[in-house]
């Protein structure tokens, strides 16, 4: 059954005007949502690197200096606070919440009256009170300093334009054995997790336990009727999440019983992208802030106890007023994960909302299967091709086919090696894999194999979605068969692949880092994200038309966070939503596979904490609270100050629980011993002189009942031009 609810429409001559505010450039690689039972029609891109701030000047955020419902602590004549005990959530039908919000809305009131004095063409088009203290504007060309100068107005910014960003996954995460038995008794029964999106197919499988799922639409992206109110993204995510157990009954992994983190949690759709990669979307489906700002507190409003945002923009500043939201939102009980962003490798490349300071912001690790082929090499060796949305060799297989290495080896322009006749083997990178493959077989060759240009299992291909598609057979292979087929080229061995019947290949790489995701410090602010990693690449979940597929992405990795946290939530109800956080983040998993993965000197900025652990969180002795220690940025050389942040220490079972305290790197901690009954306060120092040299990485380590809980501190080095 299907509860629709809508916000307002824009019109399509605005959208259009909207498109030349923007600098939108097309992915160059799309992820593949075949490898599945059937055939999947949509190719999305959830692994595109973010490129710089996307505005829309036809709409903006005025934020007033009240605090939102969810931080007031009072103070504001009789008006009672309004921001939630530890332990709590905001009850925003309370006498205390509704008089607060309309104080805030008298605050609007005299915004829209200087409005309609100073901008009349311009309109208040949503209010919040909740999770911000503001309203979004349609300016039509009013400018931000008209705005900023209303009455009680802290800042005034365009809005900006934000992107979409399991079965053995759950082993990895510790919920379920790799056998698929589930490990934990937890189901996430009780719990609401709303699902902010690109929309969820309730008609699919994969949700036939769940019932009524409400469902929200936010379409001022969308230009006219005819939404297509779904996509896959959405649909893929929520199945991460909370999927019901099921036994698939068709494909390579047909028999196999898939299942969501936590399948008997209560779904809760909140669709900001209608009509996602449909063409009469604007911005090829973006989301503007004001949307997602909007499903924010919607979902505060609607009671959430964990939502997850697998989605990303720039990020707008220290004040970037969607991670603003997000971290009311968790101020007001709420657990927000999101996705860290596909930017990686390299650092300063954190997305928004992800960093925010409260959200439970998560990275990618890899998985430990594929959907493949056998690729047999006639001097007997086989290797594993992965199945993507080009023929993988079924409709034409090949037998004794020679091989031969593409020049330029990329294949992004015209191919000049002889690979006519020849199955071509090219490199992963720079170009997408349609264009590759389009070249080689402009050039006259069979089919290709692709290698990864990455550690770990080869991934689905997706096409670039345009037109003219290449019409021969294609595989990505591992970076580490690379050396094997070039040796076999040069050596004349030919090559056999029969497609006809991909199966599920499994394998020893998971829990490595994912090149594509996205490492920390968090522009302008300089606090350590992501806070964890968890399974994103080659995830399997469901897809529209009853489907399922292997996605990748750190919007892949956010879900199975998000139902780790119901599982804690429904352990723990009386938890506070940073205390959640604290459980999964001080409790995870830094295995030698991971560290080896990380190519970079700071390893905290790149996984966090590490892979999250759902039974060691979930018997958790102390819960410590914040679950790092950021210091910021400072000039090499120029740090001279002392910083303490205090953490507060408190027995998980409200009881006590005492803990020895040691450190690493260049902090002092206030005490080698907590004792707490049921709390206690920890003072953590940085050593100025440790700050002057550079960027400085450690841990805070608590063992407390047998138990080590580890706290990641860092101190990073302005990045180059400033941050």
């Amino acid at each position: 059954m299907k509860n629709w609810s809508y916000s307002a429409v824009l019109s399509l001559s605005l959208l259009l005007a909207a498109c030349g505010n923007t600098n939108q450039n097309a992915s160059q690689e799309r992820v593949s949502a075949a490898g599945a039972a059937g055939s999947a029609s949509a190719s999305h891109d959830f692994t595109e690197v973010m490129r710089g701030p996307e505005v829309s000047r036809d709409y903006a955020i005025i934020t007033f200096k009240s605090p939102p419902a969810a931080q007031y602590e009072g103070g504001q004549g009789n008006l009672e606070r309004t921001k939630p005990e530890r332990g709590r959530k905001l009850d925003p039908n309370s006498g205390a919440v509704r008089a607060y919000e309309n104080f805030l809305r008298n605050e609007h009131a005299a915004f829209r009256a200087y409005l309609s004095r100073v901008a009349p063409g311009a309109s208040v088009v949503r209010d919040y009170t909740l999770t911000l203290n503001g309203v979004a504007v349609r300016t039509n060309g009013a400018s931000l300093s008209t705005l900023r100068s209303g009455p009680n107005v802290q800042d005034a910014a365009y809005v900006t334009l934000y992107r979409p960003m399991m079965n053995r996954s759950l082993s990895q995460i510790g919920v379920m054995s790799t056998e698929g038995v589930r490990t934990v008794r937890e189901d996430g029964r009780g719990v609401k997790v709303g699902v902010i999106d690109s929309g969820i197919d309730d008609r699919h499988e994969f949700f036939n336990c769940k019932g009524d799922i409400q469902h929200k639409v936010y379409a001022s992206g969308v230009a006219g009727g005819g939404t297509a109110i779904v996509d896959d993204h959405g649909t893929h995510v929520a199945g991460t999440v909370a999927g019901c157990e099921t036994v698939i009954g068709s494909g390579p992994l047909q028999g196999k019983k898939l299942s969501g983190v936590a399948p008997a949690a209560q779904l809760f759709d909140y669709n900001v992208f209608p009509g996602f990669g449909g063409g009469y979307v604007a911005f090829g489906g973006s989301a503007f802030s004001h949307d997602i700002a909007r499903a924010v507190e919607d979902a505060v409003r609607d009671g959430m106890d964990v939502v997850n945002m697998s989605l990303g923009g720039s990020v707008q500043g220290p004040r970037d007023f969607l991670a603003e939201a997000v971290n009311a939102a968790v101020d007001a009980g709420v657990v927000f994960t999101v996705s860290a962003g596909n930017s990686g490798p390299n650092g300063y490349t954190i997305g928004s909302p992800g960093s925010a300071a409260n959200a439970l912001t998560v990275g990618a690790v890899t998985n430990s299967h594929y959907v493949g082929v056998n690729v047999n090499l006639g001097s007997g060796t086989t290797l594993g091709g992965a199945v993507g949305d080009f023929d993988p060799f079924a409709e034409k297989t090949v037998s004794n086919v020679g091989l031969a290495v593409a020049s330029p080896i990329l294949a992004c322009t015209a191919i000049e090696g002889n690979v006519a006749g020849k199955i071509a083997i090219v490199g992963r990178g720079s170009c997408a894999f349609s264009t590759k493959i389009r070249n080689a077989q402009a050039a006259g060759a069979v089919g290709v194999l692709v290698v990864n240009n990455q550690p770990g299992d080869p991934s689905a291909m997706g096409t670039d979605g345009t037109a003219n598609q290449p019409t021969i057979p294609a595989l990505m292979v591992a970076q580490s068969d690379g050396d094997t087929l070039k040796t076999a080229a040069s050596s004349g061995v030919a090559a056999s692949i029969d497609g006809r019947d991909p199966v599920e290949v499994v394998t020893q790489n998971d829990g490595m880092l994912a090149g594509f995701s996205s490492r920390g410090p968090t522009p302008s602010t300089g606090i350590i994200k992501p806070d964890v990693v968890a399974p994103g690449v080659n995830i399997y979940s469901s897809i529209l038309g009853n489907k399922y597929a292997m996605f990748q992405g750190t919007s892949m990795a956010a879900p199975h966070v998000a139902g780790a946290a119901a599982l804690v939530r429904q352990a723990n109800p009386d938890w506070s939503a940073l205390e959640v956080k604290a459980a999964l983040a001080t409790t995870a998993v830094r295995s030698a596979k991971l560290k080896a993965s990380i190519t970079s000197t700071l390893e905290v900025a790149a996984r966090g904490s590490g892979l999250i652990n759902v039974p060691n969180a979930l018997n958790v002795p102390a819960l410590v609270t914040p679950s790092n220690v950021s210091f910021g940025y400072h000039n090499l050389g120029g740090y001279s100050k002392t910083q303490s942040v205090a953490l507060t220490v408190r027995a998980a079972s409200g009881g006590s629980v005492s803990c020895s305290v040691t450190a690493t790197g260049g902090v002092k901690v206030s005490s080698s011993t907590v004792n707490a009954s049921p709390t206690a306060t920890l003072t953590v120092t940085l050593d100025s002189a440790a700050a002057r040299s550079g960027n400085e990485e450690g841990a805070v380590l608590l063992n407390c009942a047998g138990t080590e809980l580890y706290v990641p501190w860092a101190s990073y080095l302005n990045p180059p031009g400033g941050r």
